[in-house]
């Protein structure tokens, strides 16, 4: 009943679903590849043998799911891999990473387009990556006698309101997931409810997440130019966030004559308004695209992709972003391959359980505000000895983790 409603819906609203397409295309959020592959025009030729899909919808869960590819060529050398992804950024992201996979665009979850999709590849198992419920997808492969799983399962506060408004009707489509690995407890007990039956915690698999490549020809030449100076870098920053930053260094300018800060901004939109910011308090800034490092500057905006592994490398602190708004933090887990130590704000309640367990061990920091942040900064600069643990602490953490997360995956797939 519910997939009778949602696919007459969605063939209502098709005009407006092209559409949106089209605007995206006009936008430069899709090209004529991305458009061609999420309505299943498929040009790639599927090989012989088992196929495993796996797919990762943003940067972020895309190398979650590339994770799980390694493992699983680990295990089964033979297997190909067919790796779908959303978004032109995740795309172009994996296809740098890996030529060992099948790489393609989601289709859109219409029937017919699902239907195309999966007689064509015939997949033995799916992997989707936290929260990608698609209900054409999950009955597809149902019928197909696919397994379907969830990997690194996570049901928002806002999602779970939906599905469980509707669960009479939805049911039917949460009984269909074979296998669901989730986060954390929380969302366990709701993908429960929802009608999940084989559902276990198991805690995050990023940690099994690959070291982020630094590019070492980069590296030495902006080294060459900062290496004097105490180097903090605040990743993945909304909109307004550096302003945190901008106060902290207010608090910590007497003590502290060299510090640096590198701003990452989760979004490029966001370089003007960290540009104003700057400027009101008349602050000395360069930006990673213009080259134009000079060498009193104290920020740094790094406008550019795939190179946050290069500023944790360089950084003695990296702080969270997003945790300091309502966003709700973001992945810590890469800094735990550097040598540096992390801080985040008070609103992390989209990693609860990564924040618990560092906090727990010891691995890393949670502040309020500024003024909190900058005693953190200054008590991990005058104490060398106790940065150095507390990053000692967090790559403890990451490889017991990611030993847990790598027997997981080779138990779902040798028993599933």
């Amino acid at each position: 009943m519910f997939l009778f409603f949602y696919n007459f819906i969605l063939l209502s609203f098709s005009i407006f679903i092209l559409s949106f397409f089209l605007l995206r295309l006009i936008f430069s959020k899709e090209n004529i590849q991305s458009i061609s592959e999420k309505f299943c025009l498929i040009n790639k030729k599927r090989p012989k043998g088992e196929i495993i899909w796996i797919n990762g919808v943003s940067i972020g869960e895309a190398k979650s799911g590339l994770t799980i590819a390694n493992e699983i060529l680990r295990i089964s050398p033979n297997t190909t891999i067919l790796f779908s992804t959303s978004t032109i950024s995740a795309y172009k992201e994996i296809k740098k990473m890996n030529k060992q996979v099948i790489l393609v665009f989601l289709p859109v979850d219409f029937n017919f387009l699902v239907k195309k999709f999966v007689n064509y590849w015939d997949p033995s198992f799916a992997f989707f990556m936290e929260s990608e419920i698609w209900p054409n997808i999950i009955k597809e492969l149902s019928r197909t006698r696919c397994k379907f799983i969830i990997l690194n399962g996570r049901m928002s506060d806002k999602s779970f309101f939906w599905w469980i408004k509707f669960n009479l009707l939805t049911k039917e489509i949460f009984k269909q997931i074979s296998f669901c690995a989730t986060q954390d407890e929380i969302s366990k007990e709701r993908f429960k409810k929802l009608g999940t039956t084989n559902v276990r915690s198991a805690g995050n698999i990023k940690y099994l997440s690959s070291k982020l490549l630094v590019d070492n020809k980069k590296f030495i030449e902006l080294e060459r130019k900062i290496k004097t100076k105490d180097i903090i870098t605040f990743f993945s920053t909304h909109k307004n966030e550096e302003k945190i930053l901008i106060e902290c260094s207010k608090h910590l300018k007497n003590s502290f004559k060299d510090l640096f800060f590198i701003i990452v901004p989760r979004h490029m939109k966001n370089l003007n308004t960290i540009v104003k910011n700057l400027e009101i308090e008349d602050l000395s800034y360069s930006i990673r695209s213009k080259n134009n490092l000079e060498k009193n500057h104290n920020f740094y905006i790094a406008n550019t992709f795939g190179e946050l592994g290069l500023f944790f490398k360089l950084s003695k602190i990296s702080i969270v972003g997003g945790s300091f708004n309502k966003t709700g933090g973001h992945n810590p887990i890469e800094v735990s391959h550097f040598n540096s130590a992390v801080i985040f704000g008070p609103n992390m309640q989209n990693f609860k359980e990564i924040k618990e367990k560092i906090l727990t061990t010891k691995s890393g920091i949670q502040v309020k505000n500024s003024k909190q942040l900058a005693d953190k900064i200054a008590y991990f600069l005058k104490n060398e000895t106790k940065r150095k643990k507390i990053i000692k602490n967090f790559k403890k953490l990451q490889i017991l983790e990611a030993k847990k997360s790598s027997l997981l995956i080779q138990n779902i797939y040798r028993k599933l």
